[in-house]
């Protein structure tokens, strides 16, 4: 029972270890596929504005967005109101130019689907209404679509405070996104600030998480998605994270369902090892990790190596009463934990809302 117990504590232990470490480290040793860019190519563009009770946000991001550097005559702007009951309507309403859809409520993925069906441009790039784009951001994300190769560009999102307990989490997560962009596999983009070819757009099941989603249907399709640091999108970092941790990982773990194709690790355009790798594992983490804590605990008297781990363990749990950084590491789990819960259970997310 005790060799079984050990076995199961060093398998957890290289699951925590592979997803946290060794896939990063892995990724930057296989050849990069050199994409080019160009930078002085400007297509036609439809940015797609999906907003939800943004009354307090809206106005800054149509301002911001007839403020970037990109020909206004190769832009189409549309704000997709998911049956907002605050007066983002009217804000909305006060600005020239858009193309204004009053949706009844449906989710993201409802109103961004329903809003290409009147997207006329060539790109389509989807934004939120609480981000504020850099007046290049537009250019720098179509720049790499002179590449046939590329079908989908993830932006780079930042937080307005770099010292929030989100910041380190985020920039391994960069640091992620930029290594599986060298070889063309991005499992997923930046809901805030990402570009995708208009005629390979496919239209999401409403439950469906589009960021995540999109992206790798259109890499089944044969085209790749790769990460465009230089545009930059900006907001303000959540103020609740469990709550929005355990939404996205829901909706995450219910899309799968309309991708497996896709983690056949047999299929010619499969995204197995990247998504296991990336997503999976990383979802799965508190799993492992209570594993890790209760068979070192199980295991502790027989050796001092796991009398020593366990010991880490209580200690870094600890932590986690004092240091921020620590103890979003710990909450971001225990959302995780729930979002698997509820997932079991049969438990769907379709709809969003704000804290603002």
């Amino acid at each position: 029972n005790m060799k079984i117990l050990q076995v199961i504590f060093w398998l957890s232990s290289f699951a925590v270890l592979y997803t946290s470490i060794i896939y990063i480290v892995v990724l930057n040793f296989i050849k990069n596929n050199s994409y080019k860019k160009k930078s002085n190519y400007f297509p036609t563009v439809s940015l797609i504005i999906s907003a939800y009770n943004e009354e307090k946000t809206i106005k800054k991001k149509l301002s911001n967005t007839f403020e970037l550097d990109y020909p206004k005559n190769k832009i189409q702007i549309i704000v997709a109101n998911d049956g907002s009951s605050d007066n983002t309507m009217i804000e909305v309403s006060n600005f020239e130019n858009i193309d204004l859809l009053d949706l009844p409520r449906g989710g993201k993925t409802n109103a961004q689907n329903e809003a290409v069906k009147i997207a006329k441009n060539e790109f389509l790039i989807f934004s939120d209404a609480n981000n504020i784009y850099e007046k290049d951001a537009i250019q720098k994300l179509v720049a790499n679509f002179a590449d046939d190769r590329v079908g989908v560009v993830c932006g780079e999102l930042r937080y307005r405070n770099n010292l929030s307990k989100e910041h380190t989490y985020w920039n391994y997560e960069v640091a992620l996104k930029k290594a599986e962009s060298r070889i063309g596999r991005l499992v997923g983009a930046n809901g805030s600030i990402y570009a995708v070819r208009r005629d390979l757009y496919k239209s999401l099941p409403k439950d469906s998480i589009s960021d995540l989603l999109e992206p790798m249907i259109v890499y089944g399709n044969g085209f790749d998605i790769v990460y465009e640091p230089n545009a930059i999108a900006v907001e303000d970092t959540p103020r609740e994270v469990f709550s929005r941790k355990r939404r996205i990982i829901l909706r995450s773990l219910g899309s799968i369902k309309y991708v497996g194709y896709l983690l056949n690790p047999f299929h010619k355009r499969s995204l197995f090892i990247t998504f296991v790798s990336h997503k999976l594992l990383r979802w799965f983490l508190p799993i492992f990790l209570f594993i890790m804590f209760f068979s070192s605990g199980l295991l502790y008297s027989n050796s001092e190596l796991y009398f020593f781990i366990f010991l880490l363990q209580v200690a870094m749990y600890t932590l986690g009463l004092l240091h921020s950084g620590v103890r979003y590491f710990i909450v971001v789990n225990f959302a995780s934990a729930f979002a698997i819960w509820d997932w079991l259970i049969g438990k769907k997310q379709t709809t969003w809302s704000v804290v603002r």
